[in-house]
């Protein structure tokens, strides 16, 4: 399992904002942390968005990994704020959802054609 390898570009893109954005290099410390925990009475999944934007909700899709790259267009895939609180929303009120993806780390896209920015 896991994320593609990314490309060197990326590579160094992600290098870069580890070292000057602190809140980026927070979130992949605690994502590799709930991975790596070894603590079977604790459920999670950690909702990854592709690039976020304002937004309505709409209708989501998830997916085990990222579908672009960083520099890929935002025709191939957003996810908007109110969408990334609905997909955690579903999860807690949908049993059937949180059983599919506790333990992991979804990736939200909106379905597209169906982003209305605000």
């Amino acid at each position: 399992g896991g994320d593609d390898k990314r490309t060197c570009s990326e590579r160094v893109v992600l290098t870069m904002l580890r070292h000057l954005l602190p809140p980026h290099k927070d979130n992949e410390k605690a994502a590799a942390y709930m991975s790596n925990m070894d603590a079977p009475s604790i459920e999670w999944t950690v909702v990854r968005p592709t690039d976020l934007i304002n937004g309505n909700a709409t209708d989501y899709e998830l997916f085990d990994k990222p579908q672009k790259g960083l520099f890929g267009n935002a025709k191939e895939g957003v996810a908007t704020r109110a969408n990334v609180a609905k997909v955690m929303v579903d999860m807690i009120m949908n049993d059937e959802l949180w059983n599919d993806w506790k333990g992991r780390m979804p990736v939200v896209h909106d379905v597209v054609g169906e982003v209305s920015c605000m």
